[in-house]
Order: structure tokens, then sequence, then C-alpha cells
């Protein structure tokens, strides 16, 4: 399946919402920015991520994935490499 930015967004906004319980996400934002983003919620966010967009992040991905641009650049890799 080909997403196309917008629907990426909503869906990633979606899953950041649920995940750190804020009506409020800014796109620049990373972990010093949202206090409810720890370990813990990283790793529900890293397997959310996972389940939406149907794909498999190695843990060296994971690690770098600490900040909203860093995430959808993720996502965006692993989508096109399907």
């Amino acid at each position: 399946m080909k997403y196309h930015n917008k629907e990426l967004d909503e869906k990633l906004v979606k899953i950041l919402k649920e995940t750190f319980k804020t009506d409020e996400i800014n796109f620049e934002d990373s972990m010093e920015q949202i206090p409810a983003w720890d370990s813990m919620k990283h790793f529900q966010m890293i397997t959310a991520v996972e389940k939406e967009f149907n794909i498999e992040i190695n843990i060296s991905d994971s690690f770098e994935m600490i900040s909203i641009p860093a995430i959808k650049n993720k996502i965006l890799k692993y989508l096109n490499d399907r």
C-alpha cells in the first residue's frame, strides 16, 4: 500500500496522541518536548507504528526514532523498501 504524506501524517499523529496521552503534537517535537515520552512509551509507540503500517522496525532504527521527523522518515524508508 502506498501512503501519501497527508495520510501518513494523520495516522502518525493519531498514534502519538494515543501513546503519549496528549492533544498537542507538533511535527518538530522530540523526546525532550513531550513529557510522557519515556523508554516504555517509546517501545509502545514503535509497536503501534509497526502494527499500523505493517512494518517491522529493527532495533538500531528504533533507537534513532527520537523525534517526530525521524519517526516519519523511518516509516517512509520501510514503506519504500517493500
